[in-house]
């Protein structure tokens, strides 16, 4: 795999790009919401799968933690999550668009 032991960035931008991550992904050909909208009258929320897995595994995780790796705890002793649905729903839409380059 290219840049796998690259920056943040570098593995972000390889896996994004890659034709058959975005279709096991499912956001190949994934649409906004106001594109959908627009073309067929009909409302549908853009596909979440990819937003979701940049949050959970390639960056802040499902719990907060503290400096020492031990999950953070609310005044409940319940774990604090790191994200809201609100926040994917809204990442989701960053990822709409994404289609097949032709061959060079």
């Amino acid at each position: 795999v290219r840049n796998a032991f690259g920056n943040y960035r570098d593995i972000l931008r390889e896996v994004s790009y890659s034709s058959l991550m975005a279709q096991m992904l499912s956001y190949y050909r994934s649409q906004s919401s106001a594109y959908v909208y627009d073309d067929t009258g009909k409302f549908k929320y853009a596909d979440e799968n990819y937003a979701r897995e940049i949050m959970q595994l390639f960056s802040i995780g499902l719990q907060r933690l503290r400096w020492d790796g031990t999950l953070r705890l609310d005044k409940n002793g319940n774990d604090v999550k790191t994200y809201t649905n609100d926040d994917i729903m809204s990442y989701a839409r960053a990822w709409t668009g994404f289609d097949q380059r032709d061959v060079r």
